[in-house]
């Protein structure tokens, strides 16, 4: 530009100093001189364009290293052949693996141990396909999954020149999935068996335990329990859990209550028989209608609450245990006094009968706390208007402490063992 400048200068010098007249090559340098600014103006604007995308590439360029920096996962770019030419420090995380040390292996060899050959893996990569999976091993021996995505890169022909991929761990999300895929066998497997129970009317008996007056040693009633012939042999608490977390505890105390209501018969026309259900049970329809049927034999009839969980809703439980009573059945609390959820029940529902739980009472004749802890609560039921019944009675001891105590029935094995008919006392009680 200052060429151009000089040189139209040097044309017009002749013009202005001499006088001559100007010929085509001065007009021209002046034509050339006119152009010079919009030059400059083009050049400048391009020089900050330049300038800009010069700016622009670096922050790029920050952009993708901070990304590569702080994203979960691995971004790695490989030839044409899978062979690693770049991994980022996410494999690190990732597999235990140095980045330099990886760059130059086979994908496939990094990031699966199973039987998946590099073809596989490039059909994978070359389809655009989402989301992969492989299963790889750390460099601490632990079994990883990994999550791939990966990108063709192509040169100006179309032909493929290497890969532009990114993995993430999934191991928790595949071993959350894995882990409730076996619950849910698991799961299936309880349902079936508990099935496999109520349909064989002989895997399930009821025996009877008695309920003495410690006054006269006599029976006035029996509760009954469940015992089970099915095979593998359980415990009736254990198949009991089960059938609740296979979905079907209802049913099958609902078995055991039709079992256990066919055993009324087998009692003393004075004698009442004590049934065991859940909340749950409590209000299934289906538990009513089993009592309808009784008709006046329902006055003969207790039903034990069960289940110690928490009840979210009293209202509900109150209503068919109004509609029990009505029919002229009671309503007895199990296991008072073995934690906060039994106690809620008595202040909730306000039963007809409390059965104190053995760990009250036992050894009550040898431990002061425990023999106050029983009058207490022989006090509280008096006082509520309720019947108290002490279980797990063991020896002659803890029947004098529950007479000296207000108690007047009690049930267990010094009382007499669960039999299959109804109970000849033993002398000794």
């Amino acid at each position: 530009m200052a060429l151009t400048v000089v040189l139209s200068i040097w044309e017009w010098e002749d013009v202005v100093v001499d006088g001559e007249a100007p010929e085509l090559d001065e007009w021209l340098s002046v034509l050339a001189a006119c152009w010079l600014p919009m030059v400059g103006v083009v050049l400048a604007r391009m020089l900050e364009l330049h300038r800009r995308m010069r700016a622009t590439a670096q922050a790029a360029v920050q952009a993708f290293e901070s990304t590569v920096r702080t994203v979960s996962g691995w971004v790695w770019r490989t030839d044409a052949d899978l062979r690693l030419t770049y991994a980022s420090a996410g494999v690190t995380t990732l597999l235990g693996a140095d980045p330099d040390r990886v760059v130059g292996s086979p994908l496939d060899a990094v990031i699966t141990d199973q039987e998946q050959t590099t073809s596989e893996v490039r059909a994978l990569a070359a389809s655009g396909a989402a989301d992969w999976q492989t299963r790889t091993r750390h460099a601490d021996g632990t079994t990883r999954y990994l999550r791939s995505n990966a990108t063709p890169l192509r040169d100006g022909k179309g032909v493929i020149i290497g890969y532009h991929g990114f993995s993430t761990d999934v191991t928790a999300e595949v071993e959350a999935t894995a882990g409730q895929r076996r619950r849910q066998q698991e799961r299936d497997a309880l349902r079936a068996r508990i099935t496999a129970l109520l349909d064989d009317e002989d895997s399930l008996r009821i025996v009877l335990q008695p309920i003495v007056d410690l006054h006269t040693r006599r029976p006035v009633g029996a509760e009954a329990l469940s015992r089970f012939a099915a095979e593998p042999y359980r415990p009736p608490n254990v198949w009991f859990d089960e059938a609740w977390q296979a979905g079907l505890g209802p049913d099958l105390e609902l078995h055991a209550v039709g079992k256990a209501l066919a055993r009324l018969r087998d009692l003393p026309g004075d004698a009442y028989l004590s049934v065991n259900v859940a909340p749950d049970t409590l209000v299934d329809p289906r538990f009513l209608e089993m009592l309808d049927d009784l008709g006046a034999d329902m006055a003969r009839i207790v039903v034990e609450i069960t289940e110690h969980a928490v009840v979210a809703d009293y209202d509900l439980l109150n209503e068919v245990v109004g509609r029990i009573r009505v029919r002229g059945g009671r309503l007895a609390v199990d296991d008072a006094g073995a934690g906060y959820a039994t106690m809620q029940h008595i202040l909730q529902l306000r039963p007809d009968v409390i059965k104190l739980d053995r760990g009250i009472v036992g050894h009550a004749d040898r431990d002061p706390a425990r023999r106050a802890l029983t009058a207490a609560m022989a006090a509280f039921a008096s006082s509520l208007g309720t019947t108290v019944i002490a279980e797990g009675v063991e020896t002659a001891g803890e029947i004098d402490v529950l007479l000296d105590t207000g108690v007047r029935l009690g049930q267990g094995f010094h009382l007499g063992r669960p039999a299959a008919d109804w109970p000849v006392l033993a002398e000794h009680i």
